[in-house]
């Protein structure tokens, strides 16, 4: 059995609205440093078939180098949400790999973009946003005693899989239902 959600272009968008300006830390916890990027709001909002979801804003990047903390402004941004499903020892989930493509950097030469953006995206690539959705779809529907021999209806999301058009993102999950019956 399977039951597919479909987010539109359109859903991101409001999604999006609500949810920058946000700020990315990309220093490790515990570490001394202070290194973030703060996304603000979208100029543009693409979904990019068989890749994911394209941000296109202004940001503002802070990297500390030696107690020293400057902080850069982007006029431009381009950031790529990738999303995939994992498995792990508790079930699948829903990472989300991101991604600077492209940033414009108010004031600084040409040639110092691209170091800071690789900088940028291996301390992106530590951290992957994660939903551990088999676990928070599976549940257990006690039935009471309406029914003799069926205590519950046991529903188990198993796996999944992500597809990105230029349309949607759609995540489709397989379910196996199960009862759980009275001795």
């Amino acid at each position: 059995m399977e039951l597919e959600a479909v987010i539109t272009e359109e859903d991101f968008t409001r999604v999006l609205e609500r949810f920058l300006p946000v700020k990315i830390y990309l220093h490790d916890e515990g570490q001394e440093t202070d290194r973030w990027l703060l996304l603000h709001p979208a100029r543009q909002v693409t979904l990019v078939p068989e890749e994911g979801l394209r941000i296109t804003c202004p940001a503002e990047l802070q990297w500390s180098i030696a107690h020293l903390s400057p902080t850069v402004r982007l006029d431009e941004l381009r950031v790529m949400f990738r999303p995939q499903v994992v498995e792990k020892h508790a079930g699948s989930v829903v990472d989300f790999v991101v991604e600077v493509e492209e940033a414009e950097f108010h004031r600084l030469p040409q040639f110092v973009d691209t170091p800071i953006v690789k900088a940028v995206n291996a301390a992106l690539a530590k951290k992957k946003p994660e939903w551990g959705f088999t676990r928070t779809l599976s549940r257990t529907v006690g039935f009471g005693k309406l029914f003799d021999a069926v205590e519950a209806l046991e529903i188990r999301a198993t796996s999944g899989k992500v597809r990105v058009t230029a349309q949607a993102l759609t995540l489709v999950v397989d379910f196996d239902l199960a009862f759980a019956r009275r001795d």
